[in-house]
């Protein structure tokens, strides 16, 4: 008489020589809505160094961005080990078929994803983009496009396009490369704006239709075009006005950082910002407009100074002047064999 099979089933575990190994991935709910929706949706998985993190001689960290979030992934151990089982029909001492289940793999490890607090858009694009100078000419970095430099920073699309956006960075079409203005030449540049719109009757403080922006942006100036439509997106809103508190902290920073912090007085910098600014607006270059860190006093407030990092977007143009003897597109073709 045949012995019959009761409800159990049977469970082993490979070897551990002969077992996978992986780890969990915990999804918050709103990324585990994406990747369970019908619509299709991309996800990059990056990676950051200390150098752009700034956590010198640290290990690279590892991120997934969507669009425009960014998630760090944390690896925690686990005190339960997890197992991924198969079926296995294995027979009982009778001889009898009895279903039962074979863990083929184990984890000890979950990543867990949580939203990075920091973009790291705006560290890394001044590390690796070459300083476009006001003499025409960049500092020798491997020339790369807009979106491969995105494809390596460990921010969103949404994140890297905001700090493209605010730092004025270009991208020169007729080369491929792509390149962040210095404090000079987008001081030179928004003067050259200002002053169009003075002579063509534009009121900077309204709305600007796309006819003037185009009167604004002089194509036959000493510099690329590129160059006068990331200046002026910088300041832009996207209700098609230039927005008044980025316009007057921006001209001063820049106006700042071109002295590449020498100190000037206080009052004559402040004349200087205000005569930088659409007339309306003169009244708000103030000191107390720009971040406490991007400057420094001395002397009782009489002097003041840039105090910013010492970029190459600061220091790369000394007193050089923006297409002095030939056409940008000249120097830069020369600048480019040479380095």
């Amino acid at each position: 008489m045949s012995t019959q099979p009761d409800d159990g089933f049977t469970f082993s575990i490979l070897p551990e020589e002969q077992r996978e190994h992986f780890r969990l991935l915990e999804l918050p709910p709103e990324l585990l809505e994406l990747v369970t929706s019908n619509t299709f949706h991309t996800l990059q998985f990056k990676s950051a160094d200390g150098q752009h993190t700034g956590k010198a001689g640290s290990v690279p960290e590892a991120y997934i961005c969507t669009s425009d979030k960014t998630y760090k992934i944390r690896q925690v151990n686990s005190s339960n080990s997890v197992y991924i089982c198969q079926p296995a029909n294995n027979n009982d001492d009778n001889g009898l078929p009895q279903a039962g289940l074979q863990a083929i793999a184990q984890s000890s490890w979950t990543l867990e994803l949580n939203q990075a607090q920091t973009n790291f858009a705006v560290q890394h694009l001044k590390a690796v983009l070459p300083t476009y100078s006001s003499t025409g000419s960049y500092q020798s970095k491997e020339l790369a496009s807009k979106q491969q430099i995105f494809d390596n920073i460990p921010s969103s699309q949404a994140q890297c396009e905001q700090a493209w956006k605010d730092l004025g960075c270009f991208e020169l079409n007729d080369s491929q490369g792509c390149f962040l203005p210095s404090a000079s030449v987008k001081v030179q540049v928004w003067r050259s704006m200002l002053d169009q719109a003075v002579a063509s009757g534009v009121d900077l403080t309204g709305d600007l239709s796309p006819k003037k922006l185009d009167v604004i942006i002089d194509p036959n100036e000493e510099w690329p075009i590129e160059i006068g439509h990331a200046v002026l997106d910088s300041i832009l809103s996207g209700e098609g006005r230039i927005d008044e508190f980025k316009c007057v902290a921006s001209v001063g920073v820049d106006l700042l950082a071109a002295r590449l912090g020498v100190a000037q007085p206080t009052a004559e910098f402040l004349a200087i910002w205000r005569n930088a600014l659409p007339e309306k607006w003169r009244a708000q270059a103030k000191v107390e407009m720009l971040h406490r860190t991007e400057y420094r006093l001395g002397d009782s407030r009489k002097t003041i100074a840039y105090a910013g990092a010492k970029s190459t977007a600061a220091t790369a143009d000394g007193d050089a002047t923006t297409g002095a003897k030939r056409k940008w597109h000249d120097k830069f073709r020369a600048s480019k064999k040479a380095a």
